[in-house]
């Protein structure tokens, strides 16, 4: 039986076309998700943000395995710090959902795979900081947020021996398509880096204590069709939701 794999989604507001009224919220996240978990053996399903603690609770009961998507910036006040001139979109309804949780399945031992907004998800869930915008408190970073389309990989990472990643892809450098202003500043307690970008910037976490709890600053979710090594993230991920 396929592993039901859960993946968090952003809001969009509705334009006031069709039955939708301006201000009203869509859930939704990039199909190309679906796409990766149903090619790699498991059956996704959507989470919305409007949730309860029992909600989730009753949620993670049913799953086999976490996706925390990408998305928009989290909120500073999430690790105790004031918006920078950098800050990007927020949203609190989104940040309270995710936190809470990344809180709840990390409890656990639920499989877990964090995507860009989601390595930060994780980590300031486990009480760890962020960047807020790279190009301000970096100096001489490389451009993290790619001008080519998601399927194209610009720049490379070094992946730590030893870690859940590179016993994963089995490589100490890979290239990867990156999207994004905000990186792990901060590392949580209980998570190890196990990959940075040539500039320093943090591009994978992991904990090791758990059987896979592992987060990438990347978006394999856009290149897993002709990337080899995105494809093996997601196969190993729905491999150890599957309980294999």
């Amino acid at each position: 039986m396929r592993p039901l794999i859960g993946i968090t989604c952003c809001r969009l507001i509705g334009g006031g076309w069709g039955s939708y009224d301006p201000g009203d919220f869509m859930d939704y996240t990039l199909n190309a998700y679906s796409e990766a978990v149903l090619s790699c053996g498991g059956a996704p399903v959507l989470i919305p943000v409007a949730q309860s603690g029992d909600s989730l609770d009753a949620i993670l009961h049913c799953l086999d395995g976490l996706i925390l998507s990408g998305g928009p910036d989290v909120n500073p006040r999430a690790y105790g710090e004031a918006p920078l001139a950098g800050l990007g979109d927020i949203d609190e309804d989104l940040d309270r959902t995710e936190l809470e949780l990344a809180r709840r399945a990390m409890s656990g031992d639920l499989p877990i795979l964090g995507i860009c907004r989601g390595i930060q998800t994780l980590n300031v869930s486990k009480g760890g900081s962020l960047y807020q915008d790279i190009p301000g408190q970096v100096e001489h970073s490389i451009n993290h947020v790619q001008k080519a389309r998601k399927g194209v990989n610009t720049h490379s990472i070094r992946i730590d021996e030893g870690t859940l990643l590179h016993k994963t892809l089995n490589r100490k450098k890979i290239w990867v398509n990156g999207r994004h202003h905000q990186a792990v500043k901060d590392v949580a307690a209980n998570l190890v880096v196990s990959a940075q970008a040539e500039d320093g910037v943090i591009e994978a976490v992991e904990d090791p204590a758990r059987s896979f709890a592992l987060g990438v600053q990347w978006h394999p979710e856009g290149t897993w069709k002709t990337d080899p090594y995105s494809k093996k993230l997601f196969r190993a991920f729905v491999k150890a939701a599957s309980g294999v």
